[in-house]
C-alpha cells in the first residue's frame, strides 16, 4: 500500500512521507468503533523503515480521511486548516447576517443574481443541445 499521509515515527523520529510504498496488514476494526453509519472501519499496520517499530492507523469514514492510532504522529497538512477556516468564515457570515438586516438583503440579492446567471447559462446549453440534436436527426 502507499502511505496516505506523512508520519513521523515516535521512536526514531524519522519521517515516512505520503506516497511511499509499504507492506501492510489490514484488519477490520472490532467493537463499537468498528462501523460508522454501516461503513466498516479498517486498521492498517506498517513498520517504520528505520527502526521497524509498528505504526497503526485507522480509516475515518466520517471525515473521509485516516486517523493515527499508535507508533507515530501525523504531520501538518494545510488542507485541514483550510476546511476549518472556511467553516469559521461561513459561521461568521451567518452571524453577521442575523445582526445586520441590510447585509442579509444584499446577500439575498447577490444570491438571486447568481441563480439568474446560472439559469441563463443553463438555457443557453439546452438550446445548443437542442440544435445539435436537430442537426444529428437531419444527417441520419
Amino acid at each position: 500500500m502507499m502511505l496516505p499521509f506523512s508520519i513521523q515515527c515516535a521512536t526514531c523520529s524519522s519521517f515516512l512521507y505520503r506516497g511511499r510504498k509499504f507492506n501492510s496488514k489490514k484488519e477490520p476494526v472490532r467493537g463499537i468503533d468498528g462501523k460508522y453509519l454501516g461503513i466498516q472501519r479498517f486498521r492498517f499496520y506498517i513498520k517504520c523503515s528505520e527502526c521497524s517499530r509498528p505504526i497503526t492507523f485507522l480509516t475515518d469514514p466520517k471525515n473521509a480521511d485516516y486517523e493515527m492510532e499508535s507508533g507515530g504522529t501525523r504531520n501538518y497538512e494545510v488542507w485541514h486548516d483550510e476546511r476549518e477556516t472556511n467553516q469559521r468564515f461561513e459561521e461568521e457570515a451567518e452571524e453577521e447576517e442575523k445582526m445586520d438586516g441590510m447585509k442579509a438583503l444584499e446577500n439575498r440579492v447577490l444570491e438571486s443574481q447568481r441563480e439568474m446567471a446560472e439559469m441563463d447559462a443553463l438555457e443557453e446549453i439546452r438550446a445548443m443541445n437542442a440544435r445539435h440534436v436537430g442537426l444529428m436527426k437531419g444527417k441520419v
